[in-house]
């Protein structure tokens, strides 16, 4: 990293109600919605189109975690899931911007997770942001409401420290619009399997 890149570290928790009608959201349920990744690149509201891209590394190919982490560069903690370990999306999306706004295309690296999903995004200007979402489990007294689920999603960006908080404070405005679809679809399938 050099002297000019900055990085910055936020967290997003969203508690995950049980339905009007008492159905509730299962972990299992809620974890697959997150590895819907045609779903996942929905709920963001700035999408105007994405497209899958094909695996650029031959590791990623044979299914050997140890080769997949090291040509991706993926955390050491990361288990990755399914085959391909790392599925590649070309992503284009409007940021609005009080001065100019613009469509950015970025390639976005998806790892499914057992609890969840990580996403790495490459946007211009060497903006990189690690994305943790997780579906975890909450006692009494923990955040909003009773025991439940929760959606957790821990963000790491780093980027020239002259943008860094114009791309914080766009992850600080949209966190709380792609939580609320993330949810209402969970709600929305627990109904559904419900009936």
């Amino acid at each position: 990293m050099s002297f000019f890149t900055g990085t910055t570290k936020l967290s997003n928790t969203s508690a995950i109600p049980a339905g009007e009608d008492g159905h509730k959201v299962t972990k299992e349920a809620a974890v697959a919605l997150l590895q819907n990744h045609d779903f996942f690149l929905k709920a963001e509201p700035h999408l105007v189109s994405y497209r899958a891209l094909p695996p650029n590394k031959p590791a990623n190919n044979d299914g050997d975690t140890v080769a997949v982490r090291e040509a991706y560069s993926l955390p050491a903690d990361l288990e990755p899931l399914g085959h391909p370990k790392v599925n590649l999306y070309e992503v284009v999306d409007h940021v609005p911007n009080p001065v100019w706004s613009s469509s950015v295309v970025s390639t976005e690296e998806f790892v499914d997770l057992r609890d969840g999903l990580w996403v790495r995004i490459h946007s211009p200007l060497a903006v990189v942001m690690e994305t943790r979402w997780t579906v975890r489990e909450r006692g009494k007294g923990e955040g909003e409401g009773e025991e439940g689920l929760e959606l957790v999603e821990d963000v790491e960006i780093s980027c020239s420290k002259l943008l860094l908080s114009i791309v914080k404070g766009q992850v600080e405005n949209n966190w709380r619009g792609i939580h609320d679809n993330i949810i209402k679809k969970l709600l929305e399938d627990a109904k559904n399997e419900g009936k």
